[in-house]
């Protein structure tokens, strides 16, 4: 049987357990999304001086950041932080599977409005994965954070088209990964 980030596991000295070392990706992911996010309302409603040119640019870089940082997490965190970057890279996968599914659909309707829709998306995803932790015998606040992101994208989706719906996730993210992930990196075990 394989070890949860729930069960502590021997790990050699200097290294992170498994649920820190997870916790420090939610940590990147919820910092480096929820600024690529504000970047984006920034734009979109002109506090930014920006050309709207500027929206492609920011994905991109947002994913290769958090990239760069989880494989330097990775490298320094031993055999628990290359587990908790193996669910980071499935993250991004998903994530980005959902980004070209949506340009695929962009593209034939030709209603690039729908790349509007990864908001709630992306936030569906991280409820989706809380759940499965949860499932898989994390503790019961996990639960509530599932259902906390899983309610946040109804509401980003209700926002789809406004400048808002930026902001929305950006809280989002903050609630659905950069909170939980201090609390696994720094909080209690349970």
């Amino acid at each position: 049987m394989t070890a949860t980030i729930f069960e502590p596991v021997s790990v050699a000295p200097g290294q992170p357990t498994l649920r820190v070392a997870a916790g420090r990706n939610l940590i990147a992911a919820g910092a480096i999304f929820g600024v690529a996010n504000l970047f984006q309302w920034g734009v979109v409603t002109g506090a930014l001086p920006l050309h709207p040119a500027m929206l492609s640019v920011s994905w991109p870089v947002a994913v290769a950041a958090f990239i760069i940082t989880v494989r330097r997490l990775r490298s320094v965190g031993g055999e628990p932080a290359k587990r908790a970057a193996v669910w980071s890279r499935w993250a991004i996968l998903f994530q980005i599977a959902a980004a070209i599914s949506l340009a695929v659909a962009s593209g034939v309707t030709q209603n690039w409005a729908l790349m509007m829709w990864m908001s709630p998306v992306g936030l569906a995803f991280y409820g989706v994965a809380w759940a499965v932790a949860a499932l898989r015998g994390g503790p019961g606040w996990m639960v509530a954070v599932a259902a906390g992101a899983l309610f946040g994208a109804m509401g980003v989706a209700s926002l789809v088209g406004t400048p808002t719906q930026y902001l929305a996730y950006a809280y989002g993210l903050v609630c659905a990964a950069l909170i939980p992930g201090l609390v696994l990196a720094f909080g209690r075990a349970r």
